[in-house]
């Protein structure tokens, strides 16, 4: 169904870090380090660039109910697990508000590592969408920063950072 899913109509504008006011980091939760690694990168943004809304947004491989408590709904983070995906893997439930909210930035942290974002990020309205090399939709993109050998996540990501930030996308 994936393969399938059309590219969304929406509004296309090339914006660095300076230039955006809400952005939208896109993940797969694994454990609390990466839950608190999302979180100082939020916090990074909102400093460093002066942006005045990061939303964090991850999806959780599991039932709502096995949620850790670290990991509860607040201001700015969100969540949507596998009791909210229908049968081909794609969110039905607490994604909606996302979706249809113009977000400058879209940044997708986790490329192809999981349907249920990649579902996301393919209807999102996000202004701009970047990830790192993506395989399976790099079509949904507006920006793919090409992978480099043994990379980890954290330097992929950082990147993605550093090529957005000042860059004259506008």
């Amino acid at each position: 169904m994936l393969r399938s899913a059309k590219v969304q109509e929406r509004p296309k504008k090339g914006v660095n870090l300076r230039g955006s006011s809400q952005i939208i980091l896109v993940y797969t939760e694994t454990d609390e380090k990466k839950f608190k690694l999302v979180k100082d990168i939020a916090v990074y943004l909102k400093k460093e660039y002066d942006i005045k809304r990061v939303m964090r947004l991850a999806f959780i491989q599991g039932e709502k109910k096995d949620v850790p408590t670290w990991h509860m709904r607040k201001l700015e983070s969100d969540f949507f697990c596998s009791s909210d995906l229908n049968w081909y893997d794609k969110p039905v439930k607490q994604v909606q508000a996302h979706l249809s909210q113009p977000y400058d930035i879209l940044m997708h942290l986790d490329p192809d590592k999981a349907a249920a974002l990649d579902f996301f990020v393919t209807a999102s309205q996000a202004k701009m969408k970047v990830a790192n090399f993506s395989a399976n939709r790099p079509q949904d993109f507006d920006i793919l920063i090409p992978p480099k050998a043994n990379d980890s996540w954290k330097q992929r990501n950082h990147r993605i950072i550093e090529f957005i930030g000042d860059s004259p996308l506008t």
